[in-house]
């Protein structure tokens, strides 16, 4: 029994019969070494889908973390802009700190400004049916071009309507102001490149100007979008 052996036969229709004749040892290990491998196989791959869905999963929360801190950025400049606006509202309302001296000379009442509803400035409104992309505001003297991308959302439908643009004043104020009526209309599939011009409103100038307010109406009036861009953040470069 010890010389116990397995004949392997090799044969082609063009050469003689060929003979081999195997150990069970030697044809054994080879069948455990082909299953160490399946098995090694197996575990490997198990290994790299484990890894794979745990990187999935870190980068998952890597992107939720992004727009988490994107948001807070947002809230904080935001925030920082109402600051800045009451504190300008407070220096005026109080007086120059000194002492007493002679009684002032009655100057002309000057006209008494609407108070400053910061709701009205930065209320952002995104009703999802469009996007605005690429918001730059460029200034030549006293004149503003403005410019964006404005995306229909739901493509498969035709949205009308119009684009509003307003302007806010360091001081809270919002002024109207005069651009042509039919660069800011639109009637859009897919997208479209808005662009229009106007002159700023008498008696403000541009250190005056904190940001440009605009607003998106659907054909009803009612407002789709609404956003404030401060105007140091839409300068074109």
């Amino acid at each position: 029994m010890s010389d116990l052996k397995y004949s392997v036969l090799f044969m082609r229709d063009d050469t003689d019969v060929r003979r081999f004749r195997v150990s069970p040892m030697w044809l054994k290990a080879f069948l455990y070494f082909q299953g160490f491998l399946l098995l090694l196989s197996i575990a490997g791959i198990s290994i790299g889908v484990t890894f794979w869905s745990s990187n999935a999963g870190l980068r998952a929360e890597r992107k939720a973390l992004e727009i988490r801190l994107s948001e807070a950025e947002v809230k904080l400049e935001r925030l920082s802009n109402m600051e800045k606006i009451m504190e300008a509202n407070g220096a005026k309302e109080q007086p120059a700190p000194g002492k007493a001296g002679p009684a002032p000379v009655e100057a002309p009442a000057l006209p008494k400004l609407p108070p400053v509803n910061l709701k009205n400035i930065f209320e952002k409104t995104n009703a999802g049916l469009v996007t605005v992309d690429s918001f730059q505001a460029r200034l030549s003297g006293s004149d503003v071009t403005v410019s964006f991308e404005l995306t229909n959302v739901q493509s498969a439908s035709t949205l009308s309507g119009a684009a509003e643009i307003t302007l806010v004043r360091n001081d809270g104020q919002i002024s109207d102001v005069e651009a042509n009526k039919a660069d800011l209309s639109f009637q859009i599939q897919r997208f479209k490149h808005i662009r229009t011009s106007f002159t700023l409103p008498k008696g403000v100038d541009r250190r005056d100007v904190f940001g440009l307010r605009l607003e998106i109406r659907g054909s009803d009036g009612k407002t789709i979008f609404s956003d404030t861009y401060q105007l140091r953040d839409s300068l074109a470069s």
